[in-house]
């Protein structure tokens, strides 16, 4: 056993004893057992309450799952069918369609849409896994859980440098990893079948408007030449009348040099002096003949022959391709 030196300190308000002594920093374990010994009941009862604590948490915290998706752009093999689609119309407009920019597009399109806070409010508002957790909920309750639900328990992630992992990260959590990935999977073609929706409608806005624009020129084309010909036969039987009144039948072909006047067939102003004759065949000439039409005329109806078919074509495509 270690020494022990005694001292008292005079104080006002009574001694002080302070015992100092020399046990080398050693701990006295049997010691410190006894102290334990005498505690065992509160730390019984403390350890048993945390246990139980833990024990109630375990069994009653609602269990949260994660399910991730990494996506890209898709395959032309997931897009063929619009593909096949874009470059008919390509070869009409002459608007370029490279399968790789139109893959781009549809795949930021996509993404676009994906991470739209309404989006998703919308998607998840009207699942089944929503409208049970949030059925007893008091609509303010309701509305922070909803909001906590699109910001945190669907998620959109961009492509992670630091990882070097190119894609895109969807992430869906719920109380089962089933439910997980049905809610990622169906919100992944809900925006799917959206975006080409939204495509489709664009696309034959803009083919409607080049169908109308090419019937509005060909429309052009036939009021023009339709006009030119009324023009001509009102003036060639204002001629005839003319001739008729002036006793002239037949067009005067004798030549200069015996002092009479040769009429050109140009002259407008004199152009009764052709005759009756003459005059009449060619009102009935223009009459009975067809129009002529321009090549550019037959171009647009071919172009329009090839356009209108693409209106009633439905496709399908995958705007995004999954990685893992």
């Amino acid at each position: 056993m270690s020494e022990y030196i005694q001292k008292q300190l005079h104080s006002s308000k009574g001694y002080y004893i302070l015992d100092s002594g020399d046990n080398n920093d050693e701990i006295d374990l049997f010691e410190l057992l006894f102290k334990l010994w005498d505690k065992k009941r509160i730390i019984l009862i403390v350890t048993f309450i945390t246990t139980l604590i833990a024990g109630m948490y375990a069994f009653t915290a609602k269990e949260r799952w994660t399910v991730k998706a990494y996506i890209c752009l898709p395959r032309i093999a997931q897009f063929s069918d619009y593909l096949e689609l874009r470059r008919a119309f390509s070869r009409v407009s002459g608007i370029d369609a490279n399968s790789q920019d139109i893959a781009q597009n549809l795949f930021n399109n996509f993404i676009s849409m994906a991470i739209s806070p309404d989006e998703k409010l919308a998607y998840l508002s009207a699942t089944d896994y929503v409208i049970k957790q949030t059925k007893n909920m008091d609509p303010q309750a309701k509305r922070i859980w909803l909001n906590e639900m699109t910001e945190k328990g669907l998620d959109i992630s961009p492509p992670d440098e630091k990882k070097y992992l190119p894609y895109f990260t969807i992430s869906v959590s719920a109380d089962s990893p089933e439910t997980a990935q049905n809610l990622l999977e169906n919100y992944v073609q809900r925006i799917n079948d959206k975006v080409m929706q939204q495509d489709d409608a664009e696309f034959r806005n803009n083919l409607e408007a080049m169908i109308l624009a090419r019937k509005k020129e060909q429309q052009d084309i036939e009021f023009s030449l339709k006009a030119n010909r009324i023009n001509q036969l009102t003036d060639l039987e204002r001629t005839l009348s003319t001739a008729q009144r002036a006793g002239i039948k037949d067009y005067y072909a004798n030549s200069a040099s015996k002092g009479t006047t040769k009429i050109e067939l140009a002259n407008s102003v004199h152009k009764y002096m052709l005759g009756e004759n003459f005059l009449s065949a060619e009102i009935k000439s223009l009459k009975e003949s067809p129009i002529v039409y321009p090549v550019r005329y037959y171009d647009i109806e071919r172009e329009i022959s090839l356009l209108e078919p693409l209106l009633k074509q439905t496709v399908t495509a995958q705007v995004y391709r999954y990685q893992l």
